[in-house]
C-alpha cells in the first residue's frame, strides 16, 4: 500500500489525466450529477452568457499558461486547487463556464461545483485559441 500511494504522489499528474478521461467517457452522467445541465459552447455563446446571464469563467489552465494569456473577465483556478481544497467560488447561484485544462475537465471540479450547488454549468473546449480565432481580445 505504501508503494501505491507514493506511486501516486509521484506521477499525480498521470491520476488527473486518467481521472479526466473518465469524465469524458461520462459525459452523459455530468448532466445527473449537477442536477442541470452541462452544455458545450462556442466562443459568441460564451460572450453572450456573460453579457447577459454575468456567468462566471473559470480557466482551469497552470497559472503561468494563464499569466501568458486569457479571456478578459475569466478567474483562474488551476485543476490542482480543486484537489488539495483551496478552491473557492463566492457566487453559486450564477452559471459557470469551464474552460479545460488541455482539454480535461479533473473529477474534483465537477464535485466541487455539485458541492456548492452550481446547477448550470457550461464547457467552452475551445478555450483561447476559439476565442481569438472569433476575432475576441485577450488580456496578459
Amino acid at each position: 500500500m505504501e508503494n501505491f500511494s507514493e506511486l501516486v504522489a509521484h506521477y499525480w499528474w498521470a491520476v488527473l489525466l486518467l481521472i479526466g478521461l473518465i469524465i469524458i467517457f461520462a459525459v452523459k452522467r455530468l448532466d445527473k450529477s449537477f442536477g442541470g445541465s452541462t452544455v458545450e459552447i462556442k466562443a459568441e455563446q460564451v460572450l453572450d452568457l456573460i453579457e447577459q446571464q454575468q456567468a462566471l469563467l473559470i480557466d482551469l489552465a497552470e497559472k503561468r499558461t494563464y499569466e501568458k494569456g486569457h479571456i478578459p473577465g475569466a478567474i483562474n483556478m488551476p485543476g490542482i486547487t480543486f484537489i488539495d481544497g483551496t478552491a473557492s467560488l463566492k457566487d453559486s447561484s450564477k452559471p459557470v463556464i469551464l474552460i479545460p485544462m488541455k482539454g480535461l475537465i479533473p473529477m474534483p471540479v465537477v464535485q466541487f461545483l455539485d458541492s456548492v450547488g452550481v446547477t448550470d454549468v457550461y464547457i467552452f473546449k475551445g478555450g483561447l485559441k476559439e476565442w481569438q480565432a472569433a476575432g475576441l481580445s485577450v488580456d496578459n
